[in-house]
């Protein structure tokens, strides 16, 4: 099997890291849950460029940048020792060093926990779907319809505040953890 696993809401907390720098320039109190929909700078007042800045701001300096799930390092190096693990995101390649970086000091490793690290553009947010992996563990609701229509691909969606208004189903499940990210994979890979 081919997995590809996304790096931001599904290996690290990007979101905690944005609504503190965004609180403190916007002197809000937002939090992580009330992020309830990707587009959320819509809701929350800010264009889109400043969204990204701050996302920018973030990947200058991942210090402050946690996992998702404590899980997640030992639960990939398994996947990619019994399968091919790589890491997909949506991400500006200039902060890929500092990408590495961040996963090195988490124990994420290439080599151990996945082989290569592939950077896509931003939009369309379905571009990851290009690539071809068997399985996508992702955050992004919009990869859904599109899919549900490539019946021989799965997409686990790492549930998250942004991406609850959405229907799952055929070959889309929600998934909570890693430890059901691996029980899921172990699932598919049975029923093959």
């Amino acid at each position: 099997m081919k997995i590809a696993v996304d790096l931001d809401g599904v290996l690290l907390d990007l979101m905690g890291g944005f609504c503190e720098i965004y609180n403190e320039r916007f002197n809000t109190n937002y939090k992580k849950s009330d992020v309830v929909q990707w587009e959320f700078y819509l809701d929350w007042g800010i264009s889109r460029e400043c969204c990204y800045d701050i996302f920018f701001e973030l990947s200058d300096n991942m210090n402050s940048i946690s996992l998702i799930d404590k899980d997640a390092p030992e639960i990939m190096g398994i996947l990619n020792y019994e399968h091919n693990v790589d890491i997909l995101s949506a991400k500006n390649p200039e902060y890929k060093k500092n990408v590495i970086e961040k996963l090195d000091s988490l124990n994420i490793k290439q080599g151990v926990q996945y082989d290569k690290i592939i950077i896509v553009d931003y939009f369309p947010y379905d571009t990851k779907l290009q690539y071809n992996f068997n399985i996508f563990v992702d955050d992004n609701p919009y990869l859904i319809e599109k899919i549900k229509e490539m019946r021989e691909k799965n997409l686990l969606l790492y549930d998250q505040p942004w991406n609850q208004n959405f229907v799952c189903g055929q070959n889309v499940l929600r998934i909570y953890s890693w430890k059901q990210i691996y029980d899921t994979i172990n699932d598919l890979v049975k029923e093959i």
